[in-house]
């Protein structure tokens, strides 16, 4: 697995991002990655899960855009969707036209409110989505997150999502209760659930079963 060490530019501001590629051979796939709110995207599974997509010949994009709860507290969800549009331009503008996104708890907020429609397929890793009856979604929108009370989701503000999604779930998660992920699954318009047996919120506790059904959904055509 080759890494590159790249800076992502979002208006004005610069982020630490790498792409890990195949050693050999070209490839056109490349998964984008989205943290959790409290692990940035280097590290423990993500760096498995980086060099395991690297020999099926898939890339990965990551990129750091808060290292800190502050810096965290800081963005909008407006900052956040720029971020990872930026990212996909990036990505586009290397020449990787199928592209996949891998999203972690906090990180799957930020994707599953977003328009996904660069994405082939999208895997959320226990995202840290809870919906509600009523949205402040939209009003919060600019609003930083330190400075928003009360932020709920609902139905409609994952209902954009249209790619084929799986979400992965450990039947221990203390974070993601199995009544949230079933919620978001019937809300998505094709998604389906994985329990990993053992697992909690880490998704540290039984790497090999949750890198597997990584590689079974995001490597197209068996690698």
């Amino acid at each position: 697995m080759a890494i590159s060490l790249l800076e992502l530019d979002v208006d004005g501001e610069t982020y630490e991002a790498r792409l890990n590629t195949p050693e050999a051979g070209e490839t056109d796939t490349c998964v984008v990655v989205l943290p959790g709110g409290g692990h940035g995207p280097f590290g423990d599974i993500f760096d498995v899960t980086a060099y395991e997509l690297a020999q099926a010949n898939v890339a990965t994009y990551r990129f750091e855009t808060w290292t800190s709860p502050d810096e965290l507290r800081a963005k909008s969800f407006a900052d956040f969707h720029a971020e990872l549009d930026a990212a996909i331009a990036d990505v586009r503008e290397r020449g990787y036209d199928r592209l996949f996104l891998l999203a972690k708890s906090f990180g799957g907020r930020i994707g599953f409110t977003h328009d996904l429609d660069a994405f082939e397929r999208v895997l959320g890793w226990a995202p840290a989505v809870r919906l509600s009856e009523e949205s402040t979604f939209e009003a919060t929108y600019d609003t930083p997150l330190g400075e928003t009370e009360d932020l709920h989701i609902d139905a409609d503000d994952v209902a954009g999502v249209d790619a084929p999604v799986r979400l992965v779930r450990g039947d221990e998660d203390e974070v993601v209760s199995a009544d949230d992920a079933d919620a978001l699954v019937d809300a998505l318009a094709d998604a389906e659930l994985r329990g990993i047996p053992g697992e909690d919120h880490s998704f540290n506790e039984n790497r090999t079963t949750v890198v597997a059904e990584t590689l079974d959904y995001l490597v197209p055509d068996g690698g």
